[in-house]
């Protein structure tokens, strides 16, 4: 059951303004998580380390029955341009019932990642616009701002690069803890010999951030719902 909320919470997202450090804001989000009678809660922060440096973090406990069975965090540190945001590491630990430890350092001078798993490690040749499962988010969002949504991405996944295409499917009210929101609705584009459909809802007042998903893999519905939020010390509030 670990797997699925592996996947679930790296789909969280909200980031400040990359293009402008004077614009960017620390912030803190919490999730609710059900799956077939597992529980999880999730938080999402995003801290300004210096005026060129930001560490973006997720974490995630799942339980069952009261009982803790896993603890994940991802944890992604950026630098920000005018063209946006650039990954300088990236690192995936879970304890629990499933131990592993991901870790990514980007040399960009050498335009190479070193990306280990556990035991085992694999130099990867990176272009300018190559990201791990966090910053690819923050680039799908600024370019949803900007309004001219870019739907692909160049995501390293162990020892390669795999493609992320993402769809637009429309925009709607959406229900969560928190209140209602109005959203944009997307979509994971897949494999047809994939067994699993991601859909997600961004909230179009407040710059993009996650709201709701819905993951379902083999039968299992994965439901994930923003529940609380804390910008630049101000709560965020629903319509």
């Amino acid at each position: 059951m670990n797997k699925y909320y592996s996947m679930l919470f790296a789909l969280i997202w909200v980031h400040p303004n990359p293009l402008n450090a004077q614009a960017a804001v620390e912030y803190t989000l919490e999730f609710k998580a059900s799956a077939n009678g597992l529980s999880a809660t999730a938080e999402r922060s995003f801290k300004i380390i210096t005026n060129q440096t930001y560490q973006l973090t997720n974490s995630l406990q799942a339980s069952i029955g009261g009982q803790i069975i896993s603890n994940i965090e991802q944890v992604s540190v950026l630098t920000a341009n005018t063209k946006g945001f650039t990954p300088i590491s990236y690192s995936n630990t879970q304890t629990g019932v499933i131990a592993k430890k991901q870790v990514i350092n980007y040399d960009r001078d050498n335009m190479i990642a070193i990306s280990s798993e556990d035991d085992e490690s694999w130099a990867i040749s990176l272009t300018a616009e190559t990201y791990d499962e966090l910053s690819h988010q923050l680039a799908l969002r600024q370019s949803f701002i900007e309004n001219s949504p870019k739907l692909k991405f160049e995501v390293i996944d162990d020892n390669e690069i795999e493609i992320y295409h993402y769809q637009v499917l429309g925009k709607e009210k959406i229900s969560t803890p928190l209140g209602n929101f109005n959203s944009t609705k997307l979509g994971r584009i897949r494999e047809k010999d994939e067994n699993t459909n991601t859909i997600f809802w961004l909230a179009n007042d407040w710059e993009f951030l996650l709201i709701r998903m819905e993951q379902t893999n083999s039968g299992l519905t994965t439901v994930l719902e923003l529940s609380h939020g804390m910008v630049s010390g101000q709560e965020l509030e629903p319509l």
